[in-house]
């Protein structure tokens, strides 16, 4: 080999060995570039995985909310079908979702009545909106339910209805409440009527009373026309009775209040009532079920014992020859699950929702369902002796105290009266 050969071939291998350099040079650049990038995608990755979990979170969160809000919530997409309904749509309707869900509203919720007219269907056809209307659905189970609901039109993101939302929420129970809040008030002025003929009736009444008084007393007993002032004497006894209780009801009462021992009371009240129907043939069983806890509250006594006494003594009178009266009591006391309220809320809040429940229970004959809705009205007795004024005197008495009285009662399976009295109030404030 010449010297220009070697130094030929030591020029290429030179030139070679510079070109591998710069390759080696490029590659461990591209090598330094591509983990940067893998690692800037690693924490794209990181931070895209992060915003799923996020979106995730929220999805959950917002359907988390929509599940436990008191109000019902389904929509319709453009087809009419169902798309959502949530769990307070399930407990109002009677519908489980999957009975709804992609079925068509009109198949399940629309009975061709005026009442529809605003409904999410109305919406979807019209484009106008509805708040606050007022509709009855009929349940799964066939039920009539009050409603009152709003539609709104759901938008996409070009702007375009993809759909709509219904929310409605169950105002049977404040339908209810309005019924009663009329008759409350005619009742009321009733009342008032009574109560100014009852004063009347009472002077006059009075006068019989003592005039009929002084004949019993001067007329002989072998004598004849002393039959005839005794149905008199019971006659006027009775009337006043009945006027005492209709002022009882009608007149503004002023509690007297001191601490009771309820679970003390009620046991005095059946010694004490048993000690009077010794000599009666019925077998009727007195079963006490006290809290263990104790039950000390703020009460006019004398106003709470004529209330208790007056429905032990029905209950037994409910029973014909044999059965049990159960009378239980039940404490619930409060407990906050949160401290997000300082010391003195927390007791205000377990001063307002705590209270005593006192069951009374029979197993007498029951109420007819007609006559349950009647069993507080004055005047109102399925008794053939009955005044009618003793259970409408019991729940005045008991709303006095800032309690509430309610009834159960089946026909043939005996009946349960509820009294709610609060543990802590104040009745100073």
């Amino acid at each position: 080999m010449t010297e220009l050969n070697v130094q030929k071939l030591t020029s290429a291998f030179h030139d070679f060995t510079q070109v591998i350099d710069k390759f080696e040079k490029t590659y461990s650049l591209l090598q330094s570039k591509i983990d940067s990038l893998n690692h800037q995608l690693e924490i794209k990755n990181y931070e895209l995985e992060k915003k799923v979990e996020e979106s995730e979170n929220i999805k959950n969160f917002l359907n988390n909310i929509l599940d436990n809000v008191h109000t019902g919530v389904l929509v319709v997409d453009m087809s009419g079908n169902i798309t959502l309904f949530n769990r307070a749509a399930e407990m109002i309707t009677g519908y489980d979702k999957d009975q709804v869900i992609n079925h068509s509203y009109k198949n399940i919720f629309y009975t061709n009545s005026s009442q529809d007219s605003k409904s999410a269907m109305y919406t979807l056809s019209t484009g106008k909106e509805s708040f606050k209307r007022q509709k009855q659905i009929l349940t799964i189970g066939h039920e009539s339910k009050n409603i009152e609901f709003s539609t709104s039109i759901i938008h996409n993101v070009n702007g375009q209805i993809d759909g709509v939302v219904e929310t409605f929420t169950d105002i049977s129970e404040i339908k209810k409440l309005q019924d009663r809040m009329l008759h409350i008030e005619t009742l009321a002025a009733l009342g008032e009527m009574s109560a100014n003929v009852a004063h009347e009736i009472r002077n006059p009444l009075a006068a019989i009373s003592g005039f009929t008084g002084l004949l019993d007393r001067q007329i002989p007993s072998e004598d004849p026309k002393k039959k005839l002032i005794r149905p008199i004497i019971e006659g006027v006894s009775r009337l006043n009775n009945i006027v005492s209780n209709l002022l009882t009801l009608t007149r503004p009462q002023k509690l007297n209040i001191s601490p009771c021992n309820i679970h003390q009371t009620l046991t005095d009240i059946v010694d004490f009532f048993q000690m009077g129907i010794t000599e009666n043939p019925k077998q009727v069983e007195f079963i006490m079920k006290p809290d263990s806890q104790d039950a000390i509250i703020n009460c006019d006594i004398q106003l709470i014992q004529q209330v208790l006494t007056n429905i032990i003594k029905n209950a037994w009178e409910a029973i014909e020859k044999k059965g049990f009266v159960r009378i239980s009591t039940k404490v619930n006391i409060l407990e906050p699950i949160s401290d997000v309220l300082d010391e003195d809320e927390k007791k205000e809040l377990i001063r307002l929702f705590s209270d005593i429940e006192i069951h009374i229970e029979d197993s007498g004959s029951g109420i007819d369902e007609e006559n349950l809705q009647k069993i507080f009205n004055p005047f109102f007795s399925t008794k053939n002796e009955g005044n009618g004024l003793g259970l409408a005197i019991c729940k005045k008495l008991v709303q006095l105290h800032r309690g509430d009285i309610h009834v159960y009662s089946k026909k043939n399976k005996g009946t349960r009266f509820v009294i709610n009295l609060p543990l802590f109030e104040n009745f100073n404030e």
